[in-house]
C-alpha cells in the first residue's frame, strides 16, 4: 500500500473506532501495526498470512503470475518488538483452509488483501462477510488494480454497498445493520 492508502485505512479504523480488525495479508506487518496505532486501546488486529514453514503449496491451484508470496521470515516483521504487538494477533494459515470460526469476531472492519487470484479474493470475501458484524466495513486493496479483485468487488456491490476510493485502489463495502 502506499502513504496515502494506508492512511486512508487509518483513518477508517480510528473514525470508527474498530476494536476488532481482521486483516488478510500481513506482508511485512505495516498495516496492522498502522491499524493497531489508530484503534481504542482494547482493540485486536488479527492478521492472517501463510506459515513461516510454507511449502510452496496452496490449497487453491493458482497461476504462478498470481502468487505473491515474499520472504517468510519477514512476515509481520515490522509490528514484532512494536509497542503495539501486543494488539496484535497473528494466525498463519492459508485462508482457504483457516477455520475461519475460530477467529475471535464477529469483527467490526475486515481488509482483504491476500492472494488476488479470484478463487482466493472471493473465498476471502465470503468469509470475511461471515465474521463481519453487521454495520462492518470491508475494505479491498487492489481494487482497479487486479481484474480478479475487481470482479470479486463488483460481483459484491450487487449484494451491499460498496465505493470506490477515488485515486487508491482500496474499495470499501458496508454489510447492512
Amino acid at each position: 500500500m502506499d502513504v496515502y492508502e494506508l492512511a486512508l485505512m487509518s483513518a477508517i479504523a480510528k473514525v470508527t473506532a474498530a476494536k476488532r480488525v481482521l486483516e488478510i495479508g500481513t506482508y511485512e506487518g505495516n498495516t496492522a501495526l498502522n491499524l493497531a496505532a489508530n484503534t481504542p486501546a482494547d482493540a485486536l488486529i488479527v492478521t492472517v498470512d501463510l506459515p513461516l514453514n510454507w511449502d510452496g503449496e496452496l490449497a487453491i491451484k493458482v497461476p504462478q503470475t498470481c502468487v505473491n508470496v515474499f520472504e517468510r521470515t519477514n512476515v509481520g516483521r515490522q509490528f514484532h518488538g512494536s509497542q503495539f504487538e501486543a494488539k496484535i494477533r497473528q494466525v498463519l494459515a492459508d485462508s482457504k483452509t483457516l477455520n475461519w470460526g475460530e477467529l475471535p469476531g464477529p469483527f467490526d472492519m475486515v481488509f482483504v488483501d491476500g492472494c488476488h487470484y479470484f478463487d482466493y479474493v472471493k473465498s476471502d470475501t465470503d468469509n470475511s462477510l461471515r465474521v463481519l458484524r453487521p454495520g462492518g466495513i470491508i475494505v479491498w486493496h487492489d481494487y482497479g488494480a487486479y481484474q480478479d479483485v475487481s470482479r470479486v468487488v463488483d460481483e459484491t456491490a450487487k449484494t451491499i454497498s460498496v465505493k470506490a476510493l477515488r485515486g487508491t485502489r482500496l474499495a470499501v463495502g458496508f454489510k447492512p445493520s
